[in-house]
């Protein structure tokens, strides 16, 4: 049991957290979270009966201490300054361009996501990472026409507030660059 445990654990431990940190934006709250999680997953690994892939489960267990935490707390969105990289949005400009200006970018399109709604941020996040339309349902606890909704909305909404609050363009080499635009 240690052994599957500890396997577990090193094959989830970065996505769980991952997810944990896109939501919560606060390194320690997402640490506290996930290892809240893995305590629960260890405890109730013996009652795990392989109706989904396991890290759908952990992640299921860890958005559930997530709800938890933000209902106890009453907060509406919880946010930090530190920086959180989205490999998959990282597709609105060519793989051509260099690592600065891929972190310039990536932080460009962050913020903005940052931006949507909890629900919208968090469908589009598993849809990210790959997670099937039938897994996100079942982490965030809604029918999968509801995760449909959430992605098409969240992925509506976010490219209406690049189109609002950035301006694009190619440069000499056809790479896609983001500035923001003048108010």
């Amino acid at each position: 049991m240690e052994r599957i445990f500890d396997d577990i654990y090193l094959d989830n431990y970065r996505k769980v957290f991952s997810f944990m940190y896109n939501l919560t934006h606060d390194k320690q709250l997402s640490e506290d979270i996930t290892q809240e999680a893995f305590i629960s997953v260890y405890k109730n690994l013996n009652s795990f009966r392989g109706e989904s892939k396991i890290h759908v489960w952990i992640n299921k267990i860890a958005y559930n201490i997530f709800i938890d935490i933000k209902r106890k707390r009453a907060i509406n969105e919880i946010s930090s300054a530190d920086e959180v990289i989205i490999t998959k949005m990282e597709n609105l400009h060519t793989s051509l361009a260099d690592p600065l200006e891929q972190k310039i970018m990536s932080e460009c399109v962050q913020g903005k996501l940052n931006d949507l709604p909890e629900n919208y941020r968090s469908a589009l996040y598993l849809e990210m990472e790959g997670c099937s339309h039938k897994e996100i349902a079942e982490i965030l606890n809604c029918t999968i026409n509801n995760v449909k909704v959430r992605i098409h909305r969240g992925k509506s909404k976010l490219k209406s507030i690049l189109n609002d609050e950035c301006s694009f363009y190619k440069d000499e080499r056809n790479v896609l660059c983001c500035v923001p635009k003048q108010k």
